[in-house]
């Protein structure tokens, strides 16, 4: 389905919800804003493996394996 909308630049351009859903783009969305174009992406889900190997070494050179999250809390700013 194509649907071509002439706009002059001017305003507010508004793309209804229902046509948002026809084009397969519900939840939330990614806008990617270029001189002369602006595309409407779905955002992608975050894979939290992927953010940890991201952030792996930015203090070191170490993997993001060595990274230990099981914290216990002690008291109300202590974590051991």
């Amino acid at each position: 389905m194509i649907k071509e909308v002439e706009v002059v630049a001017q305003g507010n351009l508004v793309v209804d919800q229902e046509t948002l859903k026809k084009a397969g783009l519900g939840g939330h969305l990614r806008l990617i804003i270029k001189k002369g174009e602006i595309r409407i992406l779905p955002e992608a889900p975050i894979n939290p493996e992927v953010v940890l190997e991201d952030l792996a070494g930015c203090l070191g050179q170490e993997p993001a394996t060595q990274y230990d999250f099981g914290l216990k809390i002690g008291g109300l700013y202590e974590a051991r």
